[in-house]
Protein backbone atom coordinates (compact mmCIF):
# COMPACT_ATOMS: atom_id res chain seq x y z
CA UNK A 1 0.00 0.00 0.00
CA UNK A 2 1.11 3.52 -0.01
CA UNK A 3 2.39 5.59 2.34
CA UNK A 4 -0.97 7.58 2.61
CA UNK A 5 -2.74 4.02 2.90
CA UNK A 6 -0.51 3.15 5.19
CA UNK A 7 -1.05 5.86 7.67
CA UNK A 8 -4.98 6.04 6.89
CA UNK A 9 -4.69 2.02 8.24
CA UNK A 10 -2.60 2.64 11.15
CA UNK A 11 -5.54 5.28 12.00
CA UNK A 12 -8.12 3.08 11.56
CA UNK A 13 -6.01 0.19 13.25
CA UNK A 14 -6.20 3.03 16.43
CA UNK A 15 -10.42 3.70 16.18
CA UNK A 16 -10.77 -0.20 15.42
CA UNK A 17 -13.58 -1.24 17.05
CA UNK A 18 -14.61 2.35 18.74
CA UNK A 19 -17.68 3.22 16.25
CA UNK A 20 -18.46 -0.47 16.06
CA UNK A 21 -18.34 -0.71 19.82
CA UNK A 22 -21.06 2.00 19.94
CA UNK A 23 -23.21 -0.01 18.14
CA UNK A 24 -22.95 -3.45 20.17
CA UNK A 25 -22.54 -1.55 23.13
CA UNK A 26 -25.87 0.45 22.48
CA UNK A 27 -27.91 -0.74 24.84
CA UNK A 28 -28.65 -0.32 21.94
CA UNK A 29 -7.80 29.07 9.77
CA UNK A 30 -10.18 29.26 12.00
CA UNK A 31 -13.87 29.60 11.79
CA UNK A 32 -17.26 30.10 13.70
CA UNK A 33 -20.36 27.92 13.96
CA UNK A 34 -21.75 30.79 16.96
CA UNK A 35 -24.97 31.57 15.39
CA UNK A 36 -25.53 28.15 14.15
CA UNK A 37 -25.59 26.43 18.26
CA UNK A 38 -26.88 29.67 20.02
CA UNK A 39 -30.07 28.25 19.71
CA UNK A 40 -29.02 24.50 21.35
CA UNK A 41 -26.47 25.75 23.89
CA UNK A 42 -29.55 28.03 25.40
CA UNK A 43 -31.21 25.00 25.78
CA UNK A 44 -29.31 22.59 26.76
CA UNK A 45 -30.83 19.97 29.08
CA UNK A 46 -30.05 19.69 32.82
CA UNK A 47 -31.04 18.56 36.03
CA UNK A 48 -34.67 19.61 36.89
CA UNK A 49 -37.95 17.82 37.70
CA UNK A 50 -38.82 14.25 37.86
CA UNK A 51 -39.43 13.20 34.44
CA UNK A 52 -41.35 9.97 34.72
CA UNK A 53 -38.65 7.84 32.88
CA UNK A 54 -37.87 5.40 36.11
CA UNK A 55 -41.79 4.08 35.87
CA UNK A 56 -41.88 3.83 32.14
CA UNK A 57 -41.13 0.63 30.12
CA UNK A 58 -37.47 -0.05 29.22
CA UNK A 59 -38.11 0.25 25.58
CA UNK A 60 -39.95 3.89 26.08
CA UNK A 61 -37.33 5.09 28.25
CA UNK A 62 -34.69 4.49 25.55
CA UNK A 63 -36.42 6.00 22.91
CA UNK A 64 -36.86 9.29 25.21
CA UNK A 65 -33.13 9.29 26.03
CA UNK A 66 -32.05 8.27 22.41
CA UNK A 67 -34.65 11.50 21.36
CA UNK A 68 -33.34 14.01 24.54
CA UNK A 69 -29.98 13.50 22.97
CA UNK A 70 -30.85 14.38 19.44
CA UNK A 71 -32.37 18.03 20.89
CA UNK A 72 -29.69 18.24 22.93
CA UNK A 73 -27.70 18.72 19.22
CA UNK A 74 -24.16 18.51 21.05
CA UNK A 75 -22.85 16.20 23.68
CA UNK A 76 -19.28 15.79 24.79
CA UNK A 77 -18.32 11.70 25.33
CA UNK A 78 -15.21 10.91 27.85
CA UNK A 79 -14.63 7.68 28.65
CA UNK A 80 -12.86 4.19 27.34
CA UNK A 81 -14.25 1.89 24.73
CA UNK A 82 -13.03 -1.37 23.02
CA UNK A 83 -11.19 -1.11 20.28
CA UNK A 84 -9.45 -3.68 18.01
CA UNK A 85 -6.19 -4.18 20.61
CA UNK A 86 -5.97 -2.22 24.07
CA UNK A 87 -8.76 -0.32 25.30
CA UNK A 88 -9.40 2.86 23.08
CA UNK A 89 -9.51 5.91 25.61
CA UNK A 90 -11.93 9.06 24.56
CA UNK A 91 -12.55 12.69 24.97
CA UNK A 92 -14.51 13.88 21.74
CA UNK A 93 -17.24 16.93 21.18
CA UNK A 94 -19.51 16.15 18.20
CA UNK A 95 -22.82 17.70 17.16
CA UNK A 96 -25.72 16.55 14.72
CA UNK A 97 -23.92 18.93 12.04
CA UNK A 98 -21.02 16.82 11.71
CA UNK A 99 -18.68 18.89 13.87
CA UNK A 100 -16.49 17.32 15.75
CA UNK A 101 -13.07 17.54 18.04
CA UNK A 102 -11.57 16.17 20.47
CA UNK A 103 -8.38 12.79 21.36
CA UNK A 104 -8.38 9.27 20.67
CA UNK A 105 -5.44 7.17 22.13
CA UNK A 106 -4.40 4.01 23.15
CA UNK A 107 -1.72 2.45 25.57
CA UNK A 108 1.46 1.80 24.13
CA UNK A 109 0.32 3.01 20.59
CA UNK A 110 -0.08 6.66 20.88
CA UNK A 111 -3.31 9.08 20.39
CA UNK A 112 -4.82 11.07 17.77
CA UNK A 113 -6.26 14.71 17.86
CA UNK A 114 -9.33 14.56 15.68
CA UNK A 115 -11.28 18.12 14.19
CA UNK A 116 -14.51 17.31 11.83
CA UNK A 117 -15.71 20.53 10.53
CA UNK A 118 -18.99 19.45 8.28
CA UNK A 119 -17.15 17.48 5.66
CA UNK A 120 -13.97 18.51 6.34
CA UNK A 121 -11.50 16.30 8.44
CA UNK A 122 -8.30 16.78 9.82
CA UNK A 123 -6.52 13.99 11.73
CA UNK A 124 -3.07 14.85 13.74
CA UNK A 125 -1.50 11.51 15.51
CA UNK A 126 1.49 12.00 18.14
CA UNK A 127 4.74 11.17 18.19
CA UNK A 128 4.13 8.23 19.66
CA UNK A 129 1.60 6.98 17.27
CA UNK A 130 3.96 7.63 14.66
CA UNK A 131 6.79 5.71 16.45
CA UNK A 132 4.46 2.53 16.40
CA UNK A 133 2.54 2.97 12.67
CA UNK A 134 3.76 5.47 10.80
CA UNK A 135 8.17 5.22 11.32
CA UNK A 136 10.29 8.28 11.51
CA UNK A 137 9.75 9.34 7.74
CA UNK A 138 6.04 9.28 7.66
CA UNK A 139 6.63 11.90 10.79
CA UNK A 140 8.97 13.88 9.03
CA UNK A 141 7.18 14.22 6.12
CA UNK A 142 3.75 15.63 8.54
CA UNK A 143 5.94 17.12 11.10
CA UNK A 144 3.98 19.07 13.68
CA UNK A 145 0.59 19.33 11.49
CA UNK A 146 -2.51 17.91 10.86
CA UNK A 147 -3.47 15.48 8.33
CA UNK A 148 -6.13 16.97 6.20
CA UNK A 149 -8.90 15.04 4.22
CA UNK A 150 -12.73 14.60 3.63
CA UNK A 151 -15.72 12.71 5.96
CA UNK A 152 -15.90 10.63 2.50
CA UNK A 153 -12.61 9.17 2.23
CA UNK A 154 -13.21 5.62 3.63
CA UNK A 155 -9.96 4.94 5.29
CA UNK A 156 -10.81 7.39 7.64
CA UNK A 157 -14.36 5.93 7.82
CA UNK A 158 -14.35 5.07 11.52
CA UNK A 159 -13.41 8.35 12.70
CA UNK A 160 -16.04 10.00 10.96
CA UNK A 161 -18.20 7.18 12.47
CA UNK A 162 -17.24 8.31 15.93
CA UNK A 163 -18.02 11.75 15.03
CA UNK A 164 -21.83 10.84 14.23
CA UNK A 165 -23.62 12.41 17.20
CA UNK A 166 -26.93 11.38 14.76
CA UNK A 167 -25.90 7.58 14.24
CA UNK A 168 -25.09 7.39 17.87
CA UNK A 169 -28.68 8.02 18.82
CA UNK A 170 -29.74 5.92 16.25
CA UNK A 171 -27.64 2.93 17.90
CA UNK A 172 -28.96 4.20 20.83
CA UNK A 173 -32.67 3.58 19.86
CA UNK A 174 -32.35 0.36 17.91
CA UNK A 175 -31.42 -1.44 21.06
CA UNK A 176 -33.79 -4.85 22.08
CA UNK A 177 -34.57 -7.05 24.61
CA UNK A 178 -33.36 -4.26 27.55
CA UNK A 179 -34.18 -5.14 30.96
CA UNK A 180 -34.56 -1.94 33.39
CA UNK A 181 -33.07 -2.11 36.97
CA UNK A 182 -32.62 0.10 39.67
CA UNK A 183 -31.92 3.81 40.01
CA UNK A 184 -28.89 5.04 41.30
CA UNK A 185 -26.98 8.44 41.19
CA UNK A 186 -24.43 8.97 37.98
CA UNK A 187 -22.48 12.59 37.50
CA UNK A 188 -24.84 13.89 40.57
CA UNK A 189 -28.08 12.93 38.86
CA UNK A 190 -30.58 10.38 39.59
CA UNK A 191 -30.48 7.85 36.91
CA UNK A 192 -32.41 4.32 35.56
CA UNK A 193 -30.53 1.63 34.54
CA UNK A 194 -31.29 -0.13 31.01
CA UNK A 195 -29.10 -3.46 30.79
CA UNK A 196 -28.56 -5.51 27.69
CA UNK A 197 -26.69 -8.82 27.23
CA UNK A 198 -24.89 -8.76 23.81
CA UNK A 199 -24.83 -11.98 21.55
CA UNK A 200 -20.58 -12.62 23.23
CA UNK A 201 -22.36 -12.56 26.64
CA UNK A 202 -21.54 -9.00 27.76
CA UNK A 203 -23.79 -7.14 29.60
CA UNK A 204 -24.40 -3.49 28.60
CA UNK A 205 -26.25 -0.64 30.51
CA UNK A 206 -27.11 2.69 29.63
CA UNK A 207 -27.93 5.24 32.67
CA UNK A 208 -31.01 7.54 31.58
CA UNK A 209 -31.40 11.30 33.27
CA UNK A 210 -34.42 10.64 35.33
CA UNK A 211 -34.59 14.58 36.28
CA UNK A 212 -34.71 16.95 33.57
CA UNK A 213 -34.07 15.77 30.00
CA UNK A 214 -34.16 11.85 29.65
CA UNK A 215 -30.45 12.00 28.64
CA UNK A 216 -28.35 8.88 28.54
CA UNK A 217 -25.73 9.56 31.40
CA UNK A 218 -23.53 6.79 31.43
CA UNK A 219 -22.86 3.75 29.08
CA UNK A 220 -20.90 0.63 30.69
CA UNK A 221 -19.54 -2.57 29.25
CA UNK A 222 -16.82 -4.84 30.76
CA UNK A 223 -14.32 -2.80 28.12
CA UNK A 224 -14.84 0.30 30.25
CA UNK A 225 -17.54 3.19 29.76
CA UNK A 226 -18.06 6.28 28.78
CA UNK A 227 -19.82 9.30 30.12
CA UNK A 228 -21.98 11.87 28.73
CA UNK A 229 -22.20 15.78 29.88
CA UNK A 230 -22.27 19.33 28.31
CA UNK A 231 -24.98 18.04 26.21
CA UNK A 232 -26.36 21.84 24.02
CA UNK A 233 -22.77 23.15 24.55
CA UNK A 234 -21.46 24.32 21.04
CA UNK A 235 -18.39 22.04 19.68
CA UNK A 236 -15.44 24.55 19.66
CA UNK A 237 -15.35 25.78 15.84
CA UNK A 238 -11.79 26.59 15.68
CA UNK A 239 -9.97 24.75 12.66
CA UNK A 240 -6.81 24.30 11.84
CA UNK A 241 -5.51 26.72 9.14
CA UNK A 242 -2.78 26.25 5.46
CA UNK A 243 0.25 26.32 7.38
CA UNK A 244 -1.57 23.48 10.26
CA UNK A 245 -1.87 21.49 8.08
CA UNK A 246 -1.30 19.02 5.24
CA UNK A 247 -3.70 17.21 2.70
CA UNK A 248 -3.13 13.27 2.48
CA UNK A 249 -3.07 13.60 -1.01
CA UNK A 250 0.24 15.89 -0.86
CA UNK A 251 2.31 13.51 1.12
CA UNK A 252 5.14 11.97 -1.33
CA UNK A 253 4.96 7.87 -1.15
CA UNK A 254 8.35 7.58 -1.26
CA UNK A 255 9.02 10.22 1.91
CA UNK A 256 7.91 7.07 4.37
CA UNK A 257 7.68 3.29 4.33
CA UNK A 258 5.56 1.37 2.05
CA UNK A 259 3.44 -0.72 4.82
CA UNK A 260 2.47 -0.64 8.37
Amino acid sequence: MTAVAGAAAAVVALTAGCGGSGHSAGPGAAGTRAAATTTAASSAPGPGPDNGAAAQPPAEILQRSAQALRDARSVRAVGTVAGGGAPITMDLRLDLDGNCTGTLSESDVGGLQVVKAGQQLWIKPDQAFWQNHGGSAMADAVGDRYLKTTSDDPDFGEVTGLCDLGSLADQLAAAEDLTKGATSTVQGRPAVALSRTTDGGTTVTLYVATDGQPVPLRLEQEAGTVDFSDFGTPVPSATPGPDQSVDIDQIQPEASPTTV
